[in-house]
């Protein structure tokens, strides 16, 4: 049976840019089934009064109306307000997944980029917590994540909304935070503030900005990752990025476990 991911999309994105953009990663995923969810939020021009630019996003979605389709509409999970102290439309939101959870799930892990890590992180301690928000109704019960994998991620924090007894999450759960050392928008010290909150938590940072890193280390580095998820893994105890090669085979790496610790390989692809 093929573990199920749910994708969350940065903000300005949507749910066929995400997919598009980590479309080598899925292809290298075996036996991953990930499950791109739409953002309810549509943003509009008022919404980004500091510029039209949606690039810094890592979005090549538009603003004009005239020239959306459904491939260039710019989505959210909240849009923000009041120097961005007021998460408007995110109580909407908690709605809207609780009920695409409860409709579609379960799945084993959820996988969000920038806005949608953070949205990721929510989901996760509501999960844990259900009473945490009136519109996530704590019964019927649903199943746990087992991982979840923050890119470019940051703690959601508002005036508007009190996140203080969503965090930390678990040691239950499994945590990996991608950073992009160069990342000027969401800072590596800035997604230090979800990863500190996050009491199984492991970072690998790239060499590069904004985006979900592709090259062929990282890809057979998600592949192993998310595939120790499945019956008999290791649960996140997979080799560190640079010691995958091209085929996806990895040599024995120093660890937390020790430089003699067994490590699973991912077979080639």
């Amino acid at each position: 049976m093929a573990i199920r991911v749910l994708a969350l999309c940065g903000f300005t994105q949507n749910s066929y840019i995400y997919s598009r953009q980590i479309g080598a990663v899925r292809k290298a995923c075996k036996n991953v089934e990930f499950v791109f969810l739409e953002p309810p939020v549509v943003v509009e021009k008022a919404d980004l009064p500091w510029s039209d630019n949606l690039d810094q996003f890592g979005s090549n979605a538009t603003t004009d109306e005239a020239a959306q389709t459904a491939e260039t509409t710019p989505r959210a999970w909240w849009v923000t307000a009041n120097e961005m102290k007021t998460y408007k439309k995110f109580d909407e939101t908690v709605a809207y997944v609780h009920d695409f959870l409860t409709k579609n799930g379960p799945f084993d892990g959820i996988m969000g980029f920038s806005q949608g890590a953070g949205m990721a992180a929510i989901i996760c301690a509501l999960l844990e917590k259900p009473g945490l928000h009136p519109n996530w109704q704590s019964e019927p019960s649903l199943p746990k994540f087992k991982f979840a994998i923050f890119v470019g991620g940051f703690l959601p924090k508002a005036e508007s909304h009190d996140f203080t007894p969503y965090f930390p999450l678990p040691s239950s759960l499994a945590t990996l935070h991608v950073c992009g050392k160069n990342d000027t928008l969401i800072t590596v010290e800035r997604s230090k503030t979800l990863s500190d909150k996050c009491e199984n938590a492991r970072v690998e940072e790239h060499d590069g900005g904004h985006y979900t890193p592709s090259k062929a280390s990282w890809r057979h580095f998600f592949n192993a990752y998310i595939n120790s998820f499945g019956p008999d893994g290791s649960n996140g105890d997979v080799p560190e990025v640079n010691s995958f090669g091209p085929s996806g085979a990895n040599t024995p790496v120093s660890s937390k476990g020790g430089a003699n610790t067994p490590r699973p390989s991912t077979p080639a692809q």
